[in-house]
């Protein structure tokens, strides 16, 4: 009840702002039945904003980035 009005002020702005995905509670450990909760995308997007802004998705940037400080290729 408390996400309802902040997600709905994204309906007709965020393309499927409603629809559901998976969201690990601790960005740091694995998809696992105890870690991941439903939410819907907007939901997603706000928490993973909020993660990058607060440095918690940093390690998993860093290593994404080759020796050189690029991107790895896939």
């Amino acid at each position: 009840q408390k996400w309802r009005p902040f997600c709905l002020r994204f309906e007709g702005v965020v393309e499927d702002f409603n629809y559901g995905t998976l969201l690990r509670l601790d960005s740091r450990r694995e998809y696992t039945e105890e870690n991941t909760i439903f939410a819907t995308r907007i939901q997603f997007f706000a928490i993973e904003i909020a993660r990058n802004r607060e440095g918690w998705n940093d390690e998993v940037f860093s290593s994404a980035k080759g020796p050189a400080g690029q991107e790895e290729k896939s």
